[in-house]
């Protein structure tokens, strides 16, 4: 069974690798099934996620973590999270609290992230 400091790690992982425009890291760590539900409700795979860091379209340069609640199962755990997210998207500045609820799953012992749903926080 994993202990929460293995996915608190697996998420500092995600986090660096988001800030950094890491790609290849972020390949890694996402599942090839991911589903993506972002601030808008639009449904994004993994090869769309991918693409806007490697392309730029995307670019995150702020990521402060306000709280972060881990709920272990048996070979899954979700995280929820809330954070203040600032960066470019399209060229465009933008800077928004937002909230994560993130699935993760272990496969063949190796973890990434098959689902996600982001929401901005009004209050």
């Amino acid at each position: 069974m994993t202990d929460e400091s293995t996915i608190n790690a697996l998420e500092d992982q995600l986090q660096s690798a988001t800030l950094a425009g890491d790609a290849d890291v972020l390949d890694v760590l996402l599942a090839d099934d991911l589903t993506f539900i972002d601030h808008l409700g639009r449904r994004v795979d993994k090869q769309q996620e991918l693409e806007a860091h490697r392309t730029g379209i995307l670019k995150v340069h702020q990521m402060d973590v306000y709280d972060r609640i881990v709920r272990l199962l048996d070979k899954a755990a979700v995280v929820s999270l809330r954070a203040r997210v600032g960066g470019t998207y399209y060229d465009e500045e933008f800077s928004t609290k937002a909230a994560f609820t993130r699935v993760w799953v272990c496969r063949h012992g190796i973890w990434s992230i098959i689902s996600v749903h982001c929401c901005l926080v009004t209050m």
